[in-house]
């Protein structure tokens, strides 16, 4: 039960975790556009999140625990199970829904559905649910009333018809993207403007707003449309939302503070990006803060300027080495599939507390020693078996208290296992499974292409004399199963020394069937000439996926003989056989390894030259690796190729990416009159610092027939480059600023 309670914030807090991590990175590079996705998506993550968690299938992670947190002992002396340790009860774990079982155990019972004793006092649970009954109740009443107060704002305000601010309404509209009519009011009074509405967009200014100058009246509608358009209102109610659903998760009220800011930051880009200078944007917030901060506003609302909030956004605005880009279609795409990818596996995870086996002390205090051996108790688990694609294979998966060991089996490898018996509707398995280290009984039932439930294992009483016959010690009963179900046995033992390995020790032996070695791998890797001396280089080996086909497949490329050192390093770069395939089928042919080793550190690989050369770029590795290096890739030639710069030398392309002219700054040039022009030309425009901002700005000044060079001239001149202004006078708005903060704390 306690999972049960734990299980949504849990998942709520990976949530917001992984927002948290995703923010942190792009705290530098990245745009406040972007961390206001981020921070989007977790919100909406977290309200789907309960639906998502009981809809889709489970994935069952076990969390084992002693029996005694699961059920209560009986209190009349004798098992509650009733029948004895003669006939024991068993319970089957698995993961189909078909299968109603959940867990193996010889001597507890499942506590009743209604019984919450062990786990949470029952009145304690009361009271917590009440609690939180109570706040959620509390803050969805404010989320229902808040429309009230805005009707109240609404009634309180007139239309404004005046041409003035409707053509700069209009404007500001057609620059900010907006398509939807929105109503634009002013207030009988001063209240800070606000935007509100989702369906029918609301902007209220003050009662002041007529004696704004032109600039700010600019500024504000740009600032309030730039919520509509990325619609901040409707993120603002489902925030609302999740924060009444979750309020006793802090994370969630810092989340929606994240999201507070980073949202008027986002819409402080799009002004600026727009036109508006940097230092006298920052003027009109601060006149706004100081005029308008104590005016009241209704919570759901998006004011332009809270007090809490300005510093921080009056440093980002004047801050000229800031990204301000606005998110595409691609990146949120992107964004959308990650959190998905996220949310699913997150959503459908489940933990199931199962019991332990019970250790021999506890079961000669419950007085069971009699009935219950060694073995019985630590010997023992649950398995699940599926069919695999492949025709006669299943996969076969054993849980013990130890962990998981999971591998790919033919059927014919489990008598009395056929896959009719495992397609089956409903079918009952009771069969043994032997093996040199001993037997598995294994009990189960199947449900259409899985089967699942319970084994008990039987150490063989000869093999370990003959393991001490070939010099090892005498294995453990929990060694000997773990023998076992890795099928390896004395013919294991017999290869190795077949091969010339060293002999090694008990743990040697452990330590190789668990990282996979068994007799096939030895045999097939000696086959081709691998006999490397002790079973740790075969760990070392396996460990670095070096298997008997990999050196087949590399030996069809060309690279024959090569050490163990060779191998191990050719694999962890990356530089398998279709890598090698694949750049030879491209006509370069790499006798040397470490050549190859190196180009494929630089990213050269056959999906990169095959772009490359279908665009005209036959070159040779040298080349091809240079312009790698430089992120010179098919999507970037083709973008400049659209623009008409196609057939570009590779000195030109390098040029250009090293430059940062690439495709988008390209296009936004070309849209504001510089088409045409030769790629050398947009490189010394770039190289001045002269972008589309700048460009935008002069050309709002009636000059928008620059050539070139004069556009250069006027750049390095300092001309129309508030940033230059704003960095002198940085120290006075921060004067400014605290003696605002000392004034609104008074």
């Amino acid at each position: 039960m306690t999972t049960q309670l734990l299980d949504i914030p849990i998942k709520a807090t990976v949530l917001l975790a992984s927002a948290g991590i995703a923010d942190a990175l792009l705290w530098r590079r990245g745009s406040a556009a972007a961390r206001h996705l981020v921070w989007s998506i977790a919100v909406a993550a977290l309200l789907v999140l309960p639906v998502a968690s009981s809809a889709l299938p489970q994935w069952t992670v076990r969390i084992p625990i002693a029996p005694a947190a699961v059920a209560a002992p009986a209190t009349d002396g004798v098992s509650r199970l009733g029948s004895g340790p003669s006939s024991p009860v068993t319970a089957i774990a698995c993961n189909d829904p078909g299968l109603k079982a959940c867990a193996t155990t010889t001597d507890v019972a499942p506590p009743a559905a209604n019984d919450v004793s062990g786990v949470m006092p029952l009145t304690l649970f009361a009271a917590l649910v009440a609690v939180y009954a109570a706040g959620l109740i509390l803050l969805l009443v404010r989320l229902i009333v808040e429309p009230v107060a805005l009707r109240r704002l609404t009634r309180a305000s007139r239309n404004m018809t005046d041409q003035a601010w409707r053509a700069r309404l209009d404007e500001a509209a057609v620059e900010s993207g907006v398509t939807t009519p929105v109503r634009l009011l002013q207030s009988a009074r001063e209240v800070m403007p606000l935007t509100f509405g989702t369906l029918a967009p609301t902007i209220v200014l003050p009662a002041s707003a007529d004696e704004w100058p032109d600039d700010r009246r600019r500024a504000v509608l740009l600032h309030e449309l730039a919520h509509v358009a990325r619609r901040d209102c409707l993120v603002q109610r489902l925030t609302a939302l999740v924060c009444a659903i979750y309020w006793p998760h802090p994370g969630v009220w810092w989340a929606a503070r994240r999201l507070r800011a980073e949202r008027e930051l986002a819409c402080d880009d799009r002004v600026l990006a727009a036109g508006a200078g940097a230092r006298e944007y920052a003027g009109h917030l601060l006149e706004l803060a100081h005029s308008l901060g104590s005016a009241p506003a209704p919570a759901t609302t998006l004011s332009i300027a809270r007090a809490r909030q300005l510093e921080s956004r009056l440093l980002a605005v004047l801050d000229a080495a800031r990204n301000r880009a606005a998110l595409h279609t691609r990146g949120r795409a992107i964004a959308l599939a990650i959190a998905i990818a996220v949310l699913i596996p997150l959503a459908a995870l489940r933990a199931a507390v199962v019991p332990r086996g019970i250790p021999t002390s506890e079961r000669l205090a419950r007085g069971s020693a009699a009935a219950l051996s060694t073995q019985s108790a630590d010997l023992s688990g649950t398995w699940e078996l599926r069919l695999s694609r492949g025709q006669g294979v299943v996969h076969v998966t054993v849980r013990t208290d130890h962990g998981s060991h999971g591998r790919t089996v033919r059927l014919d490898q489990l008598p009395g296992v056929t896959a009719a018996q495992i397609s089956a509707s409903s079918s009952t398995i009771r069969i043994p499974i032997r093996r040199e280290a001993g037997t598995f009984n294994v009990e189960g039932v199947c449900h259409r292409g899985v089967c699942a439930g319970t084994y008990t294992f039987e150490p063989s009483q000869t093999f370990a004399s003959q393991l001490a016959a070939r010099g090892l010690a005498n294995p453990t009963p929990q060694e000997q199963m773990e023998l076992a179900l890795a099928d390896t046995g004395i013919a294991f033992l017999d290869t190795l020394a077949a091969n010339g390995y060293a002999r090694p020790d008990l743990p040697g032996v452990i330590r190789a069937t668990r990282h996979g070695i068994d007799t096939g791998y030895v045999r097939d890797m000696a086959s081709l000439g691998y006999r490397v001396g002790t079973v740790d280089d075969l760990v070392r080996l396996r460990d670095h996926g070096v298997d008997p086909d990999y050196v087949r497949g590399m030996a069809a490329g060309g690279f024959r003989d090569l050490s163990v050192t060779d191998l191990v390093r050719a694999r962890d770069h990356g530089v398998d056989p279709a890598y090698v395939n694949g750049m030879r089928d491209l006509g370069y042919r790499i006798s040397d390894l470490a050549s190859l080793v190196s180009t494929r550190d630089h990213g050269v690989d056959p999906v990169y030259v095959r772009g490359m050369q279908e665009r005209g770029y036959r070159l040779d590795l040298e080349d091809m690796t240079r312009m790698r290096d430089h992120g010179v890739d098919p999507e970037f030639v083709n973008g400049l190729a659209t623009l008409g710069y196609d057939g570009l030398t590779v000195d030109a392309l390098l040029r250009a990416r090293d430059h940062g002219v690439d495709p988008h700054y390209v296009r936004e040039m070309a849209e504001l009159g510089y088409k045409g022009v030769t790629l050398d030309a947009l490189i010394r425009m770039r190289d001045h610092g002269i972008d589309a901002a700048y460009v935008r700005r002069v050309q709002q000044r009636g000059l928008s027939h620059l050539s070139v060079d004069e556009m250069i001239e006027r750049r390095d001149r300092g001309m129309d480059d508030p940033d230059a202004a704003a960095r002198a006078v940085v120290s006075q708005v921060e004067s400014l600023w605290h003696s605002i903060v000392i004034w609104l704390r008074s």
